[in-house]
């Protein structure tokens, strides 16, 4: 199964591209932790699935996340 998320935001700035999903590090805003996509890649990864940054700029970004939908 594919689910894309998108938004019409400015983008992600280049730090966050470079440590998207690693903890502590990913966060582009001030006050974030950066464990919000970290832990949804590992939850998705868990299932056997995959969760991926497929375009980002200044019309917005957009996700994929993909599930197997039997077990692995």
């Amino acid at each position: 199964m594919l689910i894309e998320i998108g938004d019409d935001g400015p983008g992600l700035p280049e730090r966050a591209r470079a440590n998207l999903f690693r903890p502590f590090t990913g966060s582009a805003r001030s006050g974030g932790t950066g464990l919000g996509l970290a832990i949804a890649r590992d939850l998705v990864r868990a299932h056997g699935g995959e969760l991926s940054l497929v375009a980002t700029g200044d019309r917005g970004t957009q996700f994929r996340l993909a599930i197997p939908l039997e077990p692995a």
